[in-house]
């Protein structure tokens, strides 16, 4: 094998994957590592070991479709790789399903290695894909890590894209992320106020990694999706990846609004329901006092000076988070 197809290749369980490797032309060296992760790694690497995820929620595929393009344009020679990037295709088999997981929440199982559980397909997904990333961080251990977990809104935004920021042990606030994101167009960033179980927040808080969880439009079938509206997110992905030191990012003056997180919403019981419409678009702004959801007993209402509901989903499991609520920056 000389090449590598990250989604038929991927979506293809009639055939075994085997773990290969072979140099591009211009000695840049590919390492098929196991169904949906390929190690790119260039002849001379630079500063960066950087992991670029998709695919978490299978039916979100804008971001399959956008990492499926960059590693085409490695293997053509349209794009020159500067740093060791791990790509990542994170849940195929819900992908063909059409479907955002097939028994638990993928994206929320990245807290620590679990043991299997047969039950539940996504421990083990969740597992190799943390082995993965642990192993390909400690194979370039003095380079700057990064991590951009790249997913979908399964709603209307009021912002097309934005990123969240984990909350970690070893960075408030990422400034080098920050301009990534203000560069790559980016519209709005919302901090995180707690330790999460995101696949980004894994590799923040345990690999001390410039991670983020980007969101890039809203959810399509594969094939449907117009990735013309993240053209300057695409174009700034490959630059990023492809730029060498001496080429470093220049700070950027473009402004990004800045969002902390002030609290989630956690589903309790059956008797869960949303005061609004189930299509409520992200960031809608709520005022102080206004219902936001009841609970059986519980009545929950804006805080403080209001707050934007982001994530609202009343379908999740009892126990996990029924939406994240916001507040803009100073």
């Amino acid at each position: 094998m000389d090449r590598i197809a990250f989604i038929k290749d991927t979506l293809d369980f009639s055939k075994p994957i085997k773990s290969t490797t072979w140099l591009l032309s211009n000695g840049t060296q590919v390492n098929h590592l196991a169904r949906g992760i390929i190690e790119i790694v260039p002849k001379n690497p630079s500063s960066k070991a950087i992991v670029l995820s998709s695919g978490i929620h299978g039916n979100e595929t804008s971001p399959i479709e956008i990492l499926n393009d960059i590693i085409n344009d490695i293997q053509g020679g349209l794009l020159v790789l500067q740093h060791p990037c791990l790509f990542i295709y994170g849940h195929p088999a819900a992908t063909h399903q059409h479907i955002r997981f097939i028994d638990t929440n993928l994206n929320r199982l990245f807290s620590h290695h679990q043991a299997p559980d047969d039950a539940i397909q996504e421990v083990a997904i969740a597992n190799q894909l943390m082995s993965s990333v642990d192993d390909f961080y400690a194979k370039y251990s003095e380079k700057e890590k990064w991590h951009l977990d790249l997913h979908c809104a399964i709603r209307r935004s009021k912002h097309y894209t934005f990123a969240i920021h984990p909350f970690n042990r070893h960075y408030q606030r990422s400034e080098p992320l920050l301009q990534f994101l203000k560069q790559s167009q980016i519209e709005a960033c919302l901090y995180s106020d707690a330790p999460a179980s995101t696949f980004s927040w894994y590799s923040a808080e345990h690999h001390g990694a410039h991670a983020a969880t980007v969101e890039l439009g809203k959810v399509s079938r594969m094939g449907e999706n117009d990735v013309l509206l993240l053209s300057g997110f695409i174009q700034e992905l490959k630059r990023f990846i492809s730029s060498s030191d001496t080429n470093a990012m220049e700070p950027s003056n473009r402004e990004i609004v800045e969002y902390q997180v002030t609290r989630s919403i956690m589903k309790k019981s059956d008797e869960f329901e949303f005061s609004f419409a189930a299509d409520l678009s992200n960031f809608t702004y709520f005022e102080e006092g206004e219902s936001l959801a009841l609970d059986g007993v519980d009545h929950y209402k804006a805080n403080s000076g209001g707050e934007s509901v982001v994530f609202p989903n009343a379908n999740v499991e009892i126990g996990h988070r029924a939406c994240l609520l916001v507040q803009k920056c100073k």
